[in-house]
C-alpha cells in the first residue's frame, strides 16, 4: 500500500468483508497512481497521450469509491454479495452498479436555501458528493480539518484553505465532474481527430495533477469525518501527505 492509498483507504484491518473491498481499491490505487506519479514526473513521458486518460480516470473513480465504502460502507458490502452470486451476469447492466452519476455525483442539485424545506424521497439516497453529505459529513469535516492543519503549509492543504468555506462542496464537486469528463474523453472514441490535438502531455499532465490533487483533498477531508471507518490520526495523515506531494511533484 503506498501513501495515497492509505489516505483514501485509511486503516481498513478487521473491518470484516469490508476490509477485503477497501484492500481490493487500494491495490487499484497502488497501481494506477504510480503511473500517474511517473507520468508526471518524467520530462516527455511515453504513452501519456495513449494511457495518461485511462490511468487518471481509474484512480479518480477507484479513490471515490473507495470513499464511499468508508463513509457508507453498507453501499459497497450490499454489491459485494450480489456480485459474488453464483448467477451473477457479466453480459447485463445491473442497476445496483456503482455509477458515477448517482454515486459519486447527484442525479440533481438542491440549491442551499430548499435543502431543508421539503426532504423528498429521491434525495433519501446518498451520492458521494451530494448537498445532503456536504451539509451533513463534509463541510464540518472541512471546518475541522482547517482548525487542526491551521500552521500547515502543504500545498494540497493550502488550496483547501484557499476555498471560501461555503463555497466547498459545490467547488470540489465541480472539479470531480469536469476532470471525469476530461479523462473519459482521453479513452472513449469520441474524437475523429488525433487524441494528441485536445490531449496532447500538457493537458493530460495538468489533468492529471488535478486527479491527483482532487482525491487528496478529499481524502485529507474524509479522516475528520466522525462516522467514517478506518481512519487515521493526524501525524500520519500529514505524513502521508507529504510524501504523496513529493511523489506526484507537487
Amino acid at each position: 500500500m503506498n501513501n495515497l492509498s492509505e489516505l483514501l483507504c485509511g486503516d481498513y484491518e478487521n473491518l470484516g468483508e469490508l476490509s477485503d473491498i477497501l484492500s481490493l481499491l487500494g491495490s487499484t490505487i497502488d497501481n494506477f497512481s504510480e503511473r500517474c506519479f511517473e507520468f508526471l514526473k518524467q520530462e516527455g513521458p511515453e504513452n501519456i497521450t495513449t494511457l495518461g486518460a485511462y490511468c487518471g480516470r481509474t484512480l479518480l473513480e477507484a479513490s471515490c469509491i473507495a470513499l464511499i465504502g468508508r463513509i457508507t460502507p453498507y453501499r459497497l458490502l450490499l454489491l459485494k454479495r450480489y456480485q459474488e452470486q453464483p448467477n451473477y451476469e457479466l453480459g447485463i447492466r445491473h442497476k445496483i452498479s456503482i455509477e458515477w452519476k448517482g454515486d459519486v455525483l447527484p442525479k440533481s442539485n438542491i440549491a442551499k436555501d430548499q435543502l431543508w424545506n421539503k426532504v423528498e424521497d429521491k434525495s433519501l439516497t446518498s451520492p458521494l458528493l451530494s448537498d445532503y453529505m456536504w451539509d451533513i459529513y463534509w463541510m464540518p469535516a472541512f471546518k475541522y480539518l482547517l482548525d487542526d492543519t491551521e500552521d500547515e503549509d502543504y500545498y494540497s492543504l493550502i488550496e483547501l484553505k484557499n476555498i471560501p468555506l461555503e463555497a466547498i462542496g459545490i467547488s470540489l464537486r465541480k472539479e470531480a465532474e469536469t476532470l471525469y469528463s476530461s479523462l473519459s474523453k482521453g479513452i472513449h472514441q469520441e474524437f475523429i481527430i488525433p487524441h494528441q490535438v485536445t490531449h496532447d502531455v500538457p493537458t493530460v499532465k495538468r489533468l492529471l495533477r488535478e486527479t491527483v490533487l482532487l482525491v487528496i483533498k478529499l481524502g485529507l477531508i474524509s479522516h475528520y469525518i466522525p462516522i467514517a471507518v478506518a481512519s487515521i490520526d493526524r501525524a500520519k495523515l500529514l505524513q502521508c501527505l507529504a510524501e504523496i506531494e513529493e511523489k506526484a511533484g507537487i
